[in-house]
């Protein structure tokens, strides 16, 4: 009985810590009650195991009607002709991609980590670096994409797939051009939106759908939805193997309780108010950016057309600054800079996420103001602003 009560407390530290804290980590967000709500719901209980109306257990009756509704959902979101929304992660939906299109050994050519690629695209040390070949393209000095050294690599190297997505840029994406090159060099393109899809569901930002073979996505960052993974397709040729690759190629029964979830957290981004929403997260993140370059920070760029941005920190140590502001209630995350000499301990620069914060309708001013006490933090270790941050926090509430 004694352990059922701490872990009781425990979740309600984590609950409070969560209200208490400035969330900047831009892979986070906080969902909606609703979609809480349902994923709390009795489908925990249920192990739907296979497809609507295909299941290898029975009772799935009412659980294929749900799914079915989330499929629906996301492809009138993301203009897509196809869904799959059983992956439990965006690395498992990458992997389901590469199992459908790709087979041991097979050329991939991907973003590098320290330009803002992710693990799943190929680092050594995950599966993708493990199992197939893996060719990397990096920013340029300017720190953009550089489609005319993407389309060398691909007529040299010749790989069988590319990916374009990131954990880390800033930037428009060309997806026309790549989708011209690609087929130039016989070269499939998967597009990973894990962290823009909520800008692309909302106009703000250009869908790749059309461009690309295979899309994926997380549903939990900018999507602000149950934690998850989707993916996407308008190539009639990949729905059956994307099928089979998810199940049962590499995962069982799906997490039921969060498929409802997700369907609701669809629903959610298909209206204008997630519209509004996400125009609001680029306005703030704009702002605090501007705020990082007036105070002599230097970023990827000098502009955001998303959520998130990178910090350089001069001769400061990552680790530290992130302990720092974490002591004073900001959580933010270590990063990669391009051309980083250090380790992924201690790397140059920290990754900022706006999309938390405007959830919980922080605008403009109480951002500027956040962006200099982050300045102000980095600046001198000694400084104190905990009662500052406590009183943001309260202010604006997670959930009223």
């Amino acid at each position: 009985m004694n352990n059922f009560y701490n872990f009781l407390n425990l979740l309600k530290i984590e609950s409070i810590k969560q209200q208490q804290k400035i969330n900047l980590i831009a892979s986070e967000n906080y969902s909606s009650l609703a979609s809480i709500i349902y994923s709390s719901s009795s489908f925990i209980n249920k192990y739907t195991e296979g497809y609507p109306f295909n299941r290898y257990y029975s009772g799935c009756k009412i659980f294929d009607y749900f799914e079915n509704k989330s499929i629906i959902e996301s492809q009138l979101l993301f203009s897509s002709l196809f869904s799959n929304v059983q992956p439990h992660s965006g690395v498992q939906a990458n992997f389901s991609v590469f199992q459908t299109l790709l087979k041991k050994n097979d050329k991939i050519l991907s973003l590098d980590l320290k330009s803002g690629g992710h693990l799943s695209h190929g680092f050594k040390k995950n599966f993708s670096g493990e199992i197939f070949e893996i060719v990397n393209y990096c920013l340029d000095k300017n720190n953009f994409l550089n489609y005319n050294y993407i389309e060398l690599l691909l007529k040299k190297e010749k790989p069988k797939l590319i990916i374009i997505g990131y954990s880390c840029y800033q930037s428009n994406i060309d997806w026309n051009y790549l989708k011209y090159i690609t087929k130039k060099q016989n070269c499939l393109l998967l597009s990973d939106i894990s962290h823009i899809s909520g800008f692309i569901c909302s106009g703000l930002i250009c869908n790749p759908i059309k461009n690309s073979d295979i899309v994926t996505s997380t549903t939990h960052k900018t999507l602000r939805g149950a934690k998850g993974g989707i993916i996407l397709s308008n190539n009639n040729n990949y729905f059956k193997k994307i099928n089979s690759s998810v199940f049962p190629g590499q995962q069982g029964g799906c997490i039921s309780n969060l498929i409802i979830s997700k369907y609701i957290s669809f629903k959610e981004a298909n209206n204008f108010n997630f519209i509004n929403y996400s125009k609001q997260i680029l306005i703030n993140s704009k702002i605090m950016l501007k705020v990082f370059l007036y105070r002599g920070y230097k970023s990827l760029n000098l502009d955001t057309i998303n959520h998130m941005f990178v910090i350089h920190l001069k001769n400061k140590f990552s680790l530290k600054i992130e302990k720092q502001l974490e002591k004073n209630g900001i959580l933010i995350n270590k990063n990669f800079f391009p051309n980083d000499n250090k380790n992924s301990i201690n790397p140059s620069a920290i990754r900022i996420g706006l999309s938390a914060i405007t959830t919980r309708k922080l605008k403009n001013f109480e951002v500027e103001l956040l962006s200099n006490i982050i300045c102000n933090i980095i600046e001198n270790n000694d400084i104190n602003y905990k009662d500052k941050i406590n009183f943001i926090c309260n202010k604006f509430p997670i959930y009223k």
